[in-house]
């Protein structure tokens, strides 16, 4: 994949792991971060064979770990529909036959009620899942860490087509734990982009990442 910022340099990603693009640019930062975005014209994106592809539908803007609110709640509808999808069948009737059961008990306590009261029973898993408040464990919305190692779950477990996009990681994760999460990118084989804004002295770069800065004064170290 290569991914083009107006005025520099090519970055020409390969294969999985981790790809910083670093700046100490107020200028460039607001550009990636909007670029990715679709809010400006300053990111141009092709394959490797130079087909133009839309910057959009290429990335996944996750944003700031911490910052971004809940940020797996926009995932929660492909996570019900993998779920949905990977159940087997002994599993999916038992649900089914639990629910079911409950319908029967609602349905013998409304009897005994002056009113006309009824329920309506869908076999529809996808409600079931929603009535039953399905979500993650809040647990790891604390966590920076805990909450990009999630993100990449998802994107490997929904088999999502998208290059996760976070920024301002640095600021939460000390050098072990940036080490750690680029080891685990490889193994899922997924490529994951780091924007991140910061001086190139300050920022260690794990092995094998890629890694691309430009300076204050919008020169190219790469």
């Amino acid at each position: 994949m290569i991914l083009a910022y107006l005025t520099h340099k090519k970055w020409v990603f390969s294969d999985s792991g981790i790809k910083i693009l670093a700046t100490r640019s107020t200028i460039v930062y607001r550009d990636l971060i909007q670029g990715i975005q679709g809010k400006n014209k300053m990111l141009i994106c092709s394959s490797d064979n130079y087909d133009p592809v839309e910057v959009t539908k290429t990335f996944d803007m996750v944003g700031d770990p911490l910052l971004s609110s809940d940020i797996t709640k926009k995932y929660l509808t492909k996570i019900v529909s993998t779920y949905i999808t990977n159940l087997d069948e002994a599993t999916r009737n038992k649900i089914i036959c639990a629910f079911s059961n409950l319908e029967l008990a609602l349905s013998d306590s409304l009897l005994l009620e002056d009113l006309p009261l009824a329920i309506n029973f869908e076999e529809d898993l996808k409600k079931l899942l929603k009535m039953a408040d399905l979500h993650l464990d809040e647990n790891i919305l604390n966590e920076p860490y805990a909450i990009i190692e999630t993100v990449l779950k998802i994107h490997q477990n929904c088999n999502l087509k998208t290059v996760p996009v976070f920024c301002n990681t640095t600021n939460y994760l000390d050098n072990r734990e940036l080490a750690e999460l680029a080891q685990i990118a490889k193994q899922m084989k997924l490529m994951v982009v780091l924007i991140e804004f910061t001086s190139s002295d300050f920022l260690v770069v794990p092995e094998d990442a890629q890694f691309y800065y430009i300076d204050e004064d919008l020169v190219d170290w790469y």
